[in-house]
């Protein structure tokens, strides 16, 4: 699957940079939450990119956040980017789930469609990965976690490619 130059550059996703500590919440700090903004994917050239749609009604979905997780603990920030991206019209659903499972996972947020509509996404959760370069290499419909190796396996050919 190739994706155009333009949506590869230059996607109307959220700004991950931007977080908020959970600010009259009890509990532990929620992960970085923005405003819909313009984001270079060529950022994050030289890392492999893993990027997962999601939304918190979606049983599969909600099963790949411990999956996604344990990816992002296994390898290093230099080497591995996870992108969450949901899929929700309203937000405090999303962020009840994330609050609930305690996740650290940058999430973008969605709410248009317009990512979703861009590459495609069909079903949820959708999870691509894009290779050092940018290019976009897998692409997965669903979660099984029986597959996990299977999707180790990837991201582990992807990581080790240079």
């Amino acid at each position: 699957m190739t994706m155009p130059t333009f949506v590869r550059r230059l996607v109307w996703i959220a700004a991950l940079g931007a977080t908020i500590g959970g600010t009259g919440l009890s509990g532990p700090a929620t992960p970085a939450f923005a405003e819909p903004a313009q984001l270079d994917l060529a950022r994050y050239r030289g890392k492999v990119v893993y990027v997962d749609f999601w939304a918190s009604w979606c049983g599969p979905c909600k099963q790949a956040f411990p999956y996604m997780a344990k990816l992002s603990r296994q390898y290093r920030p230099q080497d591995l980017v996870i992108i969450t991206i949901n899929e929700e019209r309203q937000r405090a659903p999303g962020e009840a789930f994330l609050r609930q499972v305690q996740s650290k996972l940058p999430v973008v947020w969605d709410s248009e469609g317009t990512l979703a509509k861009t590459w495609q996404v069909n079903e949820l959760p959708m999870t691509m990965l894009f290779d050092r370069q940018g290019k976009p290499r897998f692409r997965h419909t669903g979660f099984l976690s029986d597959k996990t190796a299977e999707y180790s396996a990837q991201v582990d050919a992807l990581v080790k490619e240079h």
